[in-house]
């Protein structure tokens, strides 16, 4: 019988053998209810934060050399002299919070309008006019235009703070109009266009970009507030990229690799980086995956020719018609048969008979997270058997092991390095075998209450054989959550295509984890679809 409810379970780690059978059934109903009622929480209700003051207000200190340790002279609430002027009043009202507010939204402070109206510029231009946003003082640059600095802060007051008329004035300019193309002269004069002779080219940031794709593909969801929205698992969000989820502690690495700003610190302008990363998100992203099928379903493809489709693309993608030779291109391109390559790592489950793998079957179901028998878990045919990144669970007999499978793509040598790990010190742990498809067995290792090396040196594969690593429960299923995450690599001076390349291939179980690929059974016009949005007239703004 079963008694641990998940892999890695530490519940009553030596009670739970010793208790009566109706206890540990009802124990293990009650933790298994304890799981469902996780996946689907009750709706977190509204709140808002409010702050209250603490009367009467402590006293304030200089602190020496900023050290809240190290107190100078006491000294009154007031704003800064440097921006406020020496004669200062001290605030009186409670803590002084809401003067301070006062006075750093007042008309007479010259700071705060040009701050606001700098970033603004950057945000359309992505250069500001001072180019150090954060730094207005002696030790940051001067503004590559006062007087324009000066006029529009004035008119920004003037107009009651308006954010929505500031952003007018300067896309309604001529400045903004510009062409982005290149002109030799000014190019010589100044080639940073620090004087904004012609528009910037400007990549899309990540809020844009997504929203970009969810609007092409007729998705976008436009309503404004509400609460904060994960954006990285399935089912995915419609919302607006504005409104996802950020944990402080655990930025996601999607957002590191775009570039997002680091929720911990201050961050007047994001880093400019392009990344490999990049260019893999839009290639092989379930996200992706989802927009590309759901844009090449839009109803205004329906029922006309590849020509008319591949216009109507460039309408909605870039308003703008196709030339003859991009549609020429297209239609090449569109006419191709599609050819789906299988893929290099597959996840099932099946038993090992002599010197071969017997009844290899992939696991149906995809959690987001995990490969397992259904969507509800533990299955009712295949118990606890799942597969995850870093190792996973077999099932309950010999013949439904947890099999992680790898097709080869390459023709020569390899080596497989990792281990197998078994935490637990109940139940009478696991075997890992690793079987060739063509070789047979190559190595069997058990591991119970600790690690199994597993590496393995050359071995021989031709395109399309497979090395199938299996995990079996022994005797007992209980307490069989593991962890392997082998590593294959090519071996020096195997196949002479990647060697003439200078580098050598190597597959890890743990990085290329993931889903289904759907773009593996995308038909040629999603495809083409594909290209177009991973083009920098799409990704850019001219």
């Amino acid at each position: 019988m079963r008694v641990d409810a998940q892999p890695n379970d530490k519940e009553f780690p030596i009670l739970f053998p010793a208790f009566e059978e109706a206890v540990r059934n009802r124990l293990s109903t009650l933790k298994q209810e304890i799981a469902e009622m996780k996946k689907s929480p009750p709706k977190a209700p509204e709140f808002a934060h409010t702050l209250e003051e603490q009367l009467p207000a402590l006293e304030p200190y200089v602190f020496l050399r900023g050290n809240p340790g190290n107190r100078g002279e006491t000294t009154t609430r007031h704003f800064l002299a440097v921006l406020g002027g020496s004669e200062t009043a001290p605030y009186k009202k409670g803590s002084g919070r809401l003067e301070l507010a006062e006075s750093i939204t007042s008309n007479d402070n010259p700071l705060t309008g040009r701050v606001f109206v700098n970033r603004v510029w950057m945000h359309h231009f992505d250069n500001a006019l001072v180019r150090t946003p954060s730094d207005f003082g002696t030790r940051g640059e001067l503004p590559t235009h006062p007087e324009m600095l000066d006029y529009l802060t004035a008119r920004f007051i003037e107009e009651g703070w308006s954010l929505k008329k500031l952003h007018k004035w300067i896309l309604l300019s001529n400045t903004y109009k510009q062409s982005s193309e290149n002109n030799p002269k000014a190019f010589v004069l100044d080639p940073e266009n620090r004087l904004v002779w012609r528009q910037s080219r400007v990549r899309l940031d990540f809020e844009a970009m997504r929203d970009a794709l969810l609007n092409v593909s007729g998705q976008l969801d436009p309503k404004l507030g509400g609460a904060s929205v994960d954006i990285l698992n399935a089912p995915y969000t419609k919302r607006r990229t504005v409104y996802s989820f950020i944990e402080r502690q655990n930025l996601p690495g999607i957002f590191r690799t775009f570039d997002l700003a680091s929720p911990d610190s201050s961050t007047p302008q994001r880093f400019k980086t392009t990344v490999p990363q990049q260019a893999l998100y839009m290639l092989n992203s379930p996200f992706v995956m989802e927009v590309v099928r759901n844009m090449a379903g839009r109803i205004e493809f329906n029922g006309i020719s590849n020509e008319g489709r591949v216009k109507k693309a460039y309408d909605i993608l870039f308003q703008r018609a196709p030339t003859p030779i991009e549609i020429q291109l297209a239609l090449q391109f569109i006419s191709k048969p599609s050819v789906a390559a299988a893929p290099v790592w597959q996840y099932g489950y099946g038993g090992v008979g002599g010197q071969k793998v017997t009844n290899f079957t992939p696991l149906p179901h995809w959690s987001g997270a995990q490969w397992q028998g259904s969507a509800a878990f533990p299955d009712s045919k295949l118990s606890y058997l799942m597969l995850n990144k870093q190792g996973g669970h077999p099932g309950a007999d010999l013949q439904h092991a947890a099999i992680r499978r790898w097709v080869s793509p390459i023709d020569g040598s390899v080596k497989i390095e990792g281990s197998l790990y078994h935490p637990e010190k109940q139940g009478d742990g696991v075997r890992g075998t690793i079987v060739s498809s063509r070789i047979g067995k190559i190595g069997e290792w058990n591991a119970h209450a600790g690690r199994a090396d597993t590496s393995v040196q050359d071995i021989e594969v031709k395109k399309g054989d497979t090395l199938d690593f299996v995990v079996d429960c022994r005797g007992s299923q209980d307490f069989d959550g593991f962890t392997w995450v082998p590593t294959i690599k090519q071996m020096q001076g195997s196949g002479a295509k990647t060697v003439a390349l200078g580098r050598l291939l190597s597959w890890s179980a743990e990085s290329d984890f993931g889903g289904p690929i759907a773009q593996q059974n995308f038909s040629r016009w999603e495809k083409y679809l594909q290209l177009l949005m991973m083009t920098n007239e799409f990704c850019f703004v001219e």
